[in-house]
């Protein structure tokens, strides 16, 4: 008898060292899922309004929208109201996303006639709110789309000249999520940033479409 009460001693010890791991565990599995769901919604939502905005016919404020209804709804408030999943309005209920849409052209040489940045949301402030989105939060400069389509469509140029084709410039989109991802749980025994900055980037060529 004394041999089975030191066992399911042990046995209890066992599990009140352990639990707390287990707990952590648990807990960080469902966090960590829960914020993987929100990134893919986020990146979903990105490259449905690229898309949107690069079939050439819709303006940046239509884009931005886009991605807001692509990133869908949920429930917030007592009793619970449907706001959008992705709010860019700092006058709303728990802000949370800031919208960037970059537009350049190239001519057929390469060369950049226009350059134009459309902006509208949050992001954090550094003091636990949030502010309005500017230019400068962009992580996509006009620099880089250069380096990356300079010399492809002066190239490609030359070989549709070379086949008898006319030459054509060159039009690049490019849509940035910012979105502010608060965790589940937060305690001072496992302290996690709040908000999480998530990111997203799509770049596509805009291809006018033709007809009506």
């Amino acid at each position: 008898m004394g041999e089975r009460r030191t066992e399911r001693g042990q046995g209890v010890l066992e599990l009140v060292v352990m639990l707390p791991v287990l707990l952590v565990l648990l807990f960080g599995v469902v966090e960590m899922g829960y914020a993987l769901r929100n990134y893919l919604v986020v990146v979903n939502a990105d490259r449905e309004g690229c898309r949107f905005a690069a079939r050439g016919r819709f303006s940046d404020e239509l884009a931005g929208a886009r991605v807001v209804s692509a990133g869908g709804v949920v429930s917030l408030g007592d009793p619970p109201t449907n706001v959008p999943f992705l709010r860019t309005d700092i006058d709303s209920t728990d802000p949370n996303t800031g919208i960037i849409v970059t537009q350049i052209v190239l001519d057929d040489s390469g060369a950049v006639i226009s350059y134009t940045k459309w902006y509208s949301g949050v992001v954090p402030n550094g003091a636990g709110g949030v502010q309005g989105i500017v230019e400068g939060d962009s992580r996509v400069t006009q620099a880089q789309i250069e380096a990356r389509h300079t010399t492809v469509t002066n190239d490609i140029n030359g070989t549709r000249a070379a086949l008898g084709y006319e030459r054509m410039d060159n039009h690049i989109v490019v849509v940035e999520i910012f979105f502010m991802h608060h965790p589940l749980w937060n305690s001072p025994f496992v302290p996690l940033p709040d908000p999480w900055m998530m990111y997203a980037q799509t770049e596509m060529r805009v291809i006018t479409e033709r007809g009506g």
